[in-house]
């Protein structure tokens, strides 16, 4: 743990504070900060809807429509208000170009992220779940679907899949019980996962999965749209592009944009949504490459901080968001980054309006609440089995703080740990 004045650098509290601990979401501090000092708070993800081959003068596209994705998390998504009219723009896009009937394909493309399905440095537990869906450069609906199932005594049926699609085949081995109790098994890409579990007796249960292939998921999604809008789609099917090919050959017909980063990282922060952190961790990895992986990104926040004179040497950073167990940082590197982003950073306001208020909303609105801290931190929280974490801003007695405090695999229950946490931090201000 590190606690120190953010003006007069004095150290109130620290103990083994240079000393590598699993971050967990406080991984999210620095993905997020290095993307809005790098790519401006202004800076919005662009879809593109491009087609090629040639429109004939009765209206029909001799060629493919290219759904190509530029890695906006937030398409579709249900945490964007804004978020909802994707599919309706791109449809009139189509129709404005005087299309109306395609002689081939609605493609995905999710070709600027390099992608192997579930990512290596997660556990096997934890790929697929509602929490941690695979990132891809072309996500929809937050890459998840939602399955709405009901139980009797005898059996369990499936009511509805949301958002609604033809592409998944669920095998469901569930039994009607008391408790509800699941889990999924699938290959990469595999559009027919397998469920297994317990749902509960006369009651409508909704569970989270993955969405395989959100790039598919998006251009079928599109079809059928089109169809709808008596834009006659000649294929039955549409594919995937897992690599660039023939891009010089393909026209723009539209591009539609996110919202500004400062409202993507507000939302990353506040809900530690690990899709959205690993798109925006990715997606800066094209500062040095055409193409984006995992470690060209690392590359790229750890030479940024290195430029500016933080001991990012001593970090070790596996993903965007915090879920692998192979992320590494200690305390000190986190209160460098954050006395950084409050004095020397130009979109410091962005990222502190990004971290939520303890005590009173986002992750941390039990954390602190009903001590004399509460409203007065403004705290990014990091959790996983057996690891409680919190860092951020404290503003007390006109005076700004900065403060990490990491517990690794404590013993007892996670609750207890929190509440020692509140205390510790409420003694050593008041």
């Amino acid at each position: 743990m590190l606690v120190r004045d953010v003006e007069s650098s004095e150290t109130l509290a620290e103990h083994n504070s240079k000393t590598n601990r699993n971050p967990a979401s406080l991984m999210k501090l620095l993905t997020t900060a290095t993307a809005v000092e790098i790519l401006t708070d202004t800076f919005r993800f662009g879809t593109q809807i491009e087609y090629d081959g040639v429109i004939t003068e009765d209206s029909v596209l001799n060629g493919n429509i290219y759904i190509t994705g530029g890695g906006d998390p937030t398409l579709e998504s249900a945490y964007r208000k804004t978020s909802g009219n994707f599919y309706a723009k791109s449809v009139e896009a189509i129709r404005d170009a005087g299309i109306r009937k395609i002689n081939g394909l609605v493609i995905g493309d999710a070709s600027l992220f390099e992608e192997y399905g579930s990512p290596f440095q997660w556990l096997v537990e934890d790929i697929g779940s509602y929490y941690s869906p695979t990132p891809s450069a072309l996500s929809i609906h937050d890459n998840l679907f939602h399955l709405t199932l009901r139980a009797d005594a005898s059996s369990v049926r499936l009511e509805k899949i949301q958002p609604p699609t033809g592409l998944l085949l669920p095998e469901m081995n569930f039994k009607a019980g008391k408790e509800l109790s699941w889990k999924v098994s699938k290959s990469d890409f595999s559009w027919q996962p397998v469920f297994r579990g317990v749902i509960p007796v006369n009651k409508k249960v909704t569970i989270r999965t993955e969405i395989p292939e959100p790039a598919l998921l998006a251009a079928d999604s599109l079809s059928n749209l089109l169809r709808t809008a008596g834009i006659e789609v000649e294929a039955s099917s549409t594919a995937r592009v897992s690599a660039v090919s023939g891009r010089e050959e393909r026209t723009l017909l539209y591009t539609y944009y996110s919202e500004p980063l400062k409202d993507i990282i507000k939302e990353t922060n506040h809900r530690s949504l690990n899709l959205y952190a690993e798109n925006v961790f990715s997606y800066l990895a094209l500062q040095k490459d055409s193409v984006a992986t995992t470690q060209t990104a690392a590359d790229v926040v750890s030479s940024y901080w290195k430029e500016r004179g933080l001991p990012a040497r001593k970090v070790f950073q596996a993903d965007g968001s915090g879920l692998s167990m192979k992320n590494a940082v200690n305390a000190d590197f986190f209160i460098q980054l954050l006395v950084y982003m409050k004095k020397r950073a130009k979109y410091r306001d962005s990222f502190f309006s990004s971290l939520p208020v303890a005590g009173e909303n986002g992750t941390v609105a039990a954390f602190l609440s009903g001590t004399g801290l509460s409203g007065k931190a403004h705290v990014k929280s990091g959790s996983m089995e057996r690891v409680q974490n919190y860092s951020g801003y404290i503003y007390y007695k006109n005076k700004w703080y900065v403060f990490c405090v990491m517990v690794n695999n404590y013993e007892g229950d996670r609750a207890t740990v929190q509440k020692q946490i509140g205390t510790l931090l409420n003694g050593l201000f008041q």
